[in-house]
């Protein structure tokens, strides 16, 4: 019995999983969800997550949700598979672990709410106030993150879960800048994240990765 991965197109805690999961070579199914389908609230998905939210697995059985502990059990359980998605060096392993949380714990929390206020809010124009915000600290952010890459990579000369972590998110960014440019998002991207940019997508298997609903905007 294969592995199941549930995702949702263009989330990037599932991107996360989907990079992990090629990196590792592991087989799997891909169960692609809808939101505006109600996939996510459906009986059958809220008896693997009652939360119903996305990534989960089913792993012979074994169901697991959020995708932070769903990359440290992939690499756990499947340590002879594909790359390893950590540093092997303890140094690096804790800088690249490190670079993850700081990726979930501040530049997501910006790039969610530039999303909602410039693209989900339904009452109204955005909130130029958060949006001013938003982008403040991600300038900062990224500014941070652009002087902290010495290496091809995050963490090293080898993609690691720290970049299949902080990538979706500029990606998402990116998308919108795109889609808004009245907001001006794309901004607060240092060009000096362009060639780690480039190198994430020049992976081997990115391109299988690519939100699915992406490719056909």
């Amino acid at each position: 019995m294969s592995l199941t991965f549930y995702c949702l197109s263009g989330s990037p805690f599932s991107w996360k999983v989907w990079l992990s999961l090629e990196r590792k070579q592991i087989a799997y199914d891909l169960e692609m969800l809808s939101a505006d389908a109600g996939d996510l609230k459906s009986p059958r998905f809220l008896a693997l997550n009652p939360r119903g939210k996305v990534p989960t697995i089913v792993d012979e059985g074994f169901v697991l949700s959020e995708s932070a502990a769903i990359v440290d059990y992939l690499e756990e359980r499947y340590p002879e598979s594909g790359a390893s998605l950590w540093p092997g060096e303890v140094r690096a392993r804790a800088l690249a672990r490190k670079a993850a949380i700081e990726g979930d714990s501040f530049i997501y929390p910006s790039v969610r709410k530039l999303v909602e206020e410039c693209v989900m809010r339904k009452d109204g124009d955005p909130d130029a106030c958060v949006v001013a915000d938003a982008k403040a600290a991600l300038a900062s952010e990224l500014a941070r993150l652009a002087t902290s890459i010495k290496e091809p990579f995050i963490a090293g000369p080898e993609p690691s879960a720290a970049d299949f972590t902080i990538y979706p998110f500029l990606a998402v960014l990116r998308r919108l800048a795109a889609r808004r440019p009245e907001h001006r998002v794309g901004e607060v991207v240092p060009g000096a994240l362009s060639s780690w940019i480039g190198r994430v997508e020049a992976l081997p298997y990115f391109e299988k990765t690519t939100p699915p609903h992406w490719r056909k905007t």
